[in-house]
């Protein structure tokens, strides 16, 4: 992977916007939603495959992750309205968007929001919505109780959050590496195989909490809680790619997600877990978003 420096924005609210690219540097633009605790850095897992695509890679931190400006009042329609000021400063016309896990949520706010700009919007094991309980009864039970009290105040996972601070900020990978024991078996499998994949994943995890755990809570919540928006009102093409394996978007939050939203897109891979649908469903993903833009 080759890594370029990030930039940075000041927006209309004098919040600052960073973002980095990867990918073809004069591809077809795609934005990369990170997901929860995140940052630009995660779009490094599939830089290679957008280089080898044609696809240019352009992953923004959301508030109060990396050095974006925290913004206390933000909601997860509100990044919709980031999403276009940043279109606009790197001149793009029509774009394309995918969502990766917590990520997933700021997709489909930008497909109910600003349709009309996207030619592509996609869900890597996107986070379906927390208010459907029969879509949550795989999920990890750290999950259900991280986002359980979220819902019902921000400041209750703040331990929970500083301990991951500390774990990540100390030495992410070897963090990574502990987390594996509570992976699926193909995560399990994918860290022990992917070393540099792993290292993108752990400085991803780092940097989401450059500033602190100030984004992550306002982030929990936003998640655990109704978002603003209806799925079946989406009228924009959406693209689910959902893995068997997976404990923290289990199997039925995306296959809800593509009955919801009309006219969806559903790819199902049997033998993939949370982290390795990421790389491994990547060339299915860019391929749909350059037949999108093609059609």
């Amino acid at each position: 992977m080759q890594t370029r420096p990030p930039h940075s924005i000041a927006l209309a609210d004098d919040r600052t916007l960073a973002w980095q690219e990867h990918g073809a540097v004069e591809g077809v633009p795609l934005m990369v939603f990170h997901g929860f605790p995140g940052s630009h850095a995660q779009a490094g897992l599939i830089d290679a495959h957008a280089r080898r695509a044609g696809v240019r890679l352009i992953a923004p931190d959301r508030p109060g992750f990396g050095t974006s400006t925290p913004a206390p009042d933000r909601t997860v329609l509100s990044w919709t309205r980031d999403v276009q000021a940043l279109a606009d400063h790197l001149r793009l016309g029509r774009f394309g968007v995918l969502g990766i896990s917590c990520g997933g949520a700021y997709a489909l706010a930008c497909a109910r929001e600003i349709g009309e700009r996207l030619d592509y919007v996609g869900l890597i094991a996107g986070m379906g919505p927390m208010d459907v309980p029969a879509i949550r009864a795989g999920q990890h039970p750290a999950l259900k109780l991280l986002f359980g009290l979220s819902r019902l105040h921000p400041r209750l996972v703040a331990p929970m959050l500083r301990m991951d601070e500390r774990m990540f900020r100390r030495d992410p990978l070897r963090a990574v590496q502990r987390l594996a024991a509570m992976m699926t078996p193909p995560d399990r499998a994918f860290v022990a195989s992917h070393p540099d994949e792993v290292a993108v994943f752990a400085r991803s995890l780092a940097l989401a909490y450059e500033q602190g755990i100030e984004g992550a809570l306002i982030e929990a919540a936003l998640i655990a809680r109704p978002r603003g928006f209806e799925l079946r009102d989406i009228r924009v093409p959406v693209h689910v790619y959902q893995g068997g394996h997976d404990r923290n978007v289990p199997p039925a939050m995306g296959e809800y997600i593509a009955a919801q939203v009309p006219g969806a897109a559903y790819r199902f891979f049997p033998d993939e877990g949370h982290l390795s649908i990421v790389c491994n469903a990547a060339d299915a993903c860019l391929q749909d978003l350059l037949a999108a833009r093609a059609a």
